[in-house]
């Protein structure tokens, strides 16, 4: 596209009106679905899918189910892969999509403000809330313990009491992705799905339709974990499934 149109502008506010709108619904993913998508995303990144995909009902739940599946399952989780399955890829697609200068730029750079501008005090919020380093697990309250022991003893041998016993060292969610809100999704899914460039992004398919339907997962080699999204989205801020409730 050599200029920008009436209608690619009017096209890019429809897509991000759009886009700012599914991030605050609450619907329930359709986990076979998101399933199939990361095994998907895995092997266009050259990955072999992962052994475990696990579904966590908070980023806090996340965090944690995180720090305890290392001690008590029987394969081990792996390095962490985002570079690989998500930054490298997408860097790769805006490359070959040429939207680094000129009036394409203008419009990628339009969405990703857009979507910054809408998410920004909530993903603020939510680093804030998960970087702490001085959480023992034996001080957590007995939802979260309770929420944690029910996600990892799905996937291991271990029984809820093991979990309960394990006292992990907590490890945050530093190198999580944060699903359609992640930089690069609506641009290059407007790229993709309003401007035509289907060859260019078509390394990217599935995962931005993976991130499209995550709120947030953790990538490693052999374990992904992912995180319901909030049942309640209002002006107070989020609250989950499994009763963590997040101020913005």
């Amino acid at each position: 596209m050599n200029t920008i149109t009436d209608n690619a502008m009017a096209a890019e506010r429809r897509f991000l009106h759009v886009w700012t709108t599914m991030l605050n619904l609450t619907d329930r993913p359709d986990r076979p679905r998101v399933e199939q998508l990361v095994k998907d995303a895995y092997r266009a990144a050259g990955l072999p899918h992962p052994r475990h995909i696990i579904w966590c009902a908070s980023p806090l739940t996340m965090a944690w189910a995180r720090s305890v599946f290392p001690l008590v399952a029987d394969c081990p989780v792996g390095p962490n892969v985002a570079d690989q399955l998500v930054h490298g890829p997408m860097q790769r697609a805006r490359t070959a999509a040429r939207v680094g200068t000129g009036e394409l730029a203008t419009l990628c750079g339009e969405l990703e403000r857009g979507v910054l501008a809408a998410t920004n005090a909530r993903e603020q919020a939510l680093w804030e809330a998960l970087a702490r380093d001085d959480l023992p697990f034996p001080d957590q309250p007995s939802w979260i313990k309770g929420a944690v022991a029910g996600t990892v003893t799905l996937h291991t041998q271990c029984s809820a009491a093991d979990v309960m016993a394990a006292s992990p060292r907590y490890q945050g969610i530093g190198d999580a992705v944060l699903g359609a809100a992640t930089p690069g999704t609506i641009s290059l899914s407007f790229l993709r799905r309003r401007i035509g460039l289907v060859a260019e992004t078509q390394g990217v398919a599935p995962l931005l339709d993976l991130l499209m339907e995550t709120h947030m997962l953790i990538a490693h080699v052999n374990v992904c974990y992912i995180s319901e999204p909030p049942v309640l989205i209002d002006g107070q801020g989020l609250s989950y499934v499994d009763g963590w409730e997040l101020a913005c």
